[in-house]
């Protein structure tokens, strides 16, 4: 399109394809909307801290409690989560137009958006088994979030026909420029980027040392590997070593499956531990570029979902750390290129690399890798059958999969004792699932449908740290999937269907918190950062159906795209870099630090980690600062070990000839001599 194309018709506004052309919007009505929600959105921001103001809010929460009570009861939210879908379906299958079509995807959309935004009163104040499980948010900020949402939709829309040409034409000189990138230079550039940040951040924000317990726990194991065993033997006085997630009844190694410790393994061979999450973000970077770029077939849609993959704290801090979902991502990537690889030639090694990454995805976290590979197993097999791949593609598949299962078993067999046995099961008696949990009271539904709020929030804010909502794209596509012309792949349906099976998956387990994000549904990323750029490249030819300019609903959008990713470096990630580094879940490495400083040698240290004085048993999430520097020998130049007052001079009689120190670390990291 040349240039007078941008003034063609009023204002500036081309004709569509039948010459039509678009009445132009009142400028002033057009700003009005905007600037007023905005402006609200603004006063009640500056008004929240007043006394008058709080109080205002704190009555109009209590009579929105007791209707929230009323409305979103548990009952209500499963009929409501059950039967829209299932009207949805059915008019859609039967050709149902209309108003009933209209009105059950409208309802649905307008649920699931609310949902994912607005945190339920009685899920505030149910019962928590992590304090993570919940952000910092509460009903008035959804309320902020709906106002400001609202009001930059306004304003896209003002824009879409009012905004200057010359803007449009450097947007598009901007954008020409980045889609002929080579690709090998576009791709090692964000490789490279990807890697040093990630890098940068496992070094100088988390220290290099794992501080969840899931991650201490697996790094344990890695410890163990590195000495050519499964486990080891309990310690002397083995009350004085137990840890969260670790078994230690006369055998000593992790609960988890083994295929994440055995990735830590090869850090601690080569010293770098810290260093395998970077390089597995880095490498499932790179697959996801394939993947995309065999989806699509198209550059931009590649580039500019690799660029938000890239541009996303989620996938950044996540990568950064010892957690197992990042490898876990890395090993679901790598299957489903090779599926891809598979059902495009005639070669069964394709097919038999699939499998068996899917089945090493399954020794990580066997329910993400089952519940997202679910639909693509299936999708496989209906090719086959369907004679569109050869019969041996399915075949080595499966031998793939089956070789990495009965590896599972194996190992559940050499250290729990049976095949079928996980170490969760054998450490807490119970796999967590619906009606049961490994802490607190059982899981209830009532307890997934809090879960699945959270969850779905924590998505919204952590995915992309935007000003509004990181799920809202999403729900554009799903918008114009229902109502318009504009059709989903194949493989963003069986994308969508794996998502829907691990939030399922969740829904009745009974734990969730959010550690970088919500880490349960981190496996998802890829397909919902999928849709995201769909979105951006579709929306303006849907638009243009109705009749807007397609350039500059271009511009516009990535514009807004733009000032996304300002406000998120900006903003966004500074805060999480300061909540990241200020001893994130109460581990830091600052005791182990301080006994290096002070030239502690041949010594034990014993942590009081009670959370007050005076409580009888310890925090052991607080002794993960001094356990991940054991080793399962306890052959260490200094040992630490929990504070169990009296009990101590048990420890001391088992390993004579140390000197022995103290250290209240809930209250002072620093180190006493006995």
């Amino acid at each position: 399109m040349n240039q007078s194309a941008l003034h063609a018709g009023p204002r500036g506004i081309p004709p569509d394809e039948k010459g039509r052309t678009r009445q132009p919007i009142n400028s002033d009505a057009a700003w009005m909307w905007p600037s007023l929600l905005i402006a609200a959105a603004l006063v009640l921001l500056m008004l929240r801290g007043q006394p008058f103001f709080r109080s205002v809010i704190d009555q109009t929460g209590a009579i929105l409690a007791r209707a929230a009570d009323c409305l979103w009861s548990v009952q209500t939210a499963l009929a409501l989560l059950i039967l829209l879908p299932l009207l949805a379906l059915r008019s859609h299958y039967r050709g149902t137009s209309g108003r009933l079509h209209t009105f059950a995807g409208w309802t649905l959309l307008l649920l699931t958006f609310l949902f994912s935004i607005v945190p339920l009163r009685w899920a505030q104040l149910s019962f928590t088994r992590s304090p993570d499980s919940f952000l910092g948010y509460s009903p008035f900020d959804a309320l902020l979030i709906l106002l400001i949402t609202l009001g930059a939709l306004f304003y896209c829309r003002y824009c879409f026909q009012d905004i200057p040409s010359g803007i449009v034409l450097v947007v598009e000189k901007i954008q020409s420029r980045f889609s002929r990138w080579k690709e090998v230079y576009f791709i090692g550039s964000l490789l490279t980027l990807c890697f040093l940040i990630t890098a940068l951040i496992a070094g100088a924000v988390l220290d290099g040392i794992p501080h969840v317990c899931d991650s201490i726990a697996q790094l344990f194991q890695a410890k163990i590997f590195l000495s050519g065993k499964l486990s080891v033997s309990s310690p002397p006085h083995k009350d004085f070593f137990n840890y969260l997630h670790v078994i230690n009844d006369g055998r000593w190694y992790s609960q988890y499956p083994p295929g994440h410790a055995l990735l830590l393994m090869v850090g601690l061979r080569c010293g770098v531990p810290w260093l395998i999450g970077p390089l597995a973000g880095t490498c499932s970077l790179a697959l996801f570029y394939l993947l995309v770029k065999n989806t699509y077939q198209d550059r931009g849609t590649t580039y500019l979902s690799s660029l938000l993959l890239l541009s996303s704290p989620f996938f950044l801090f996540m990568s950064a750390s010892h957690m197992n979902h990042t490898s876990t991502l890395l090993f679901l990537l790598l299957f489903l290129y090779f599926l891809q690889r598979s059902l495009a030639s005639r070669r069964p090694a394709h097919a038999l690399i699939a499998g068996l990454a899917l089945g090493y995805a399954i020794i990580i976290r066997p329910l993400d890798a089952i519940a997202l590979g679910f639909p693509f197993i299936c999708y496989l097999m209906l090719r086959a059958k369907n004679r569109e791949v050869p019969l041996g593609h399915p075949a080595a598949f499966l031998s793939g999969l089956l070789a990495m299962a009965l590896l599972i078993l194996l190992y559940n067999q050499l250290t729990n004792g049976s095949p079928l046995l996980f170490g969760y099961q054998k450490k807490y008696a119970t796999m967590g699932f619906l009606g049961s949990a490994q802490g607190g009271p059982p899981h209830t539904l009532k307890g997934g449908v809090i879960n699945t709020s959270n969850n779905l929030i924590g998505l919204n804010q952590y995915l992309f740290e935007w000003p509004l909502p990181s799920l809202l794209p999403v729900f554009i596509v799903a918008y114009m999937a229902l109502f318009s012309s504009f059709r989903l792949v194949t493989w963003e349906y069986l994308g969508l269907a794996g998502s829907a099976l691990v939030a399922g998956g969740y829904f009745f387990y009974y734990h969730q918190d959010l550690i970088f994000g919500p880490r349960f549904y981190y496996c998802m990323t890829p397909f919902l950062i999928m849709l995201s750029a769909r979105c951006f490249l579709a929306l303006p030819r849907w638009l243009e159906e109705k009749g807007f300019s397609k350039r500059r609903v271009t511009a516009t959008l990535y514009l807004a795209l733009v000032f996304c990713f300002l406000d998120s470096f900006a903003l966004s990630v500074p805060r999480l870099v300061k909540q990241y580094s200020h001893d994130y879940w109460w581990v830091t490495d600052k005791l182990h630090t301080t006994v290096r400083r002070q030239g502690i040698t041949n010594a034990i240290v014993f942590m009081d980690c009670r959370h007050l004085p005076g409580t009888p048993a310890p925090r052991l999430i607080f002794y993960g600062s001094g356990f991940q520097f054991n080793s399962p020998q306890l052959t260490d130049e200094v040992i630490y070990a929990l504070d169990l007052g009296e009990r101590n001079s048990e420890l001391m009689r088992a390993f004579p000839g140390r000197k022995y120190y103290r250290c209240n670390f809930f209250w002072d990291t620093s180190v006493e001599a006995w």
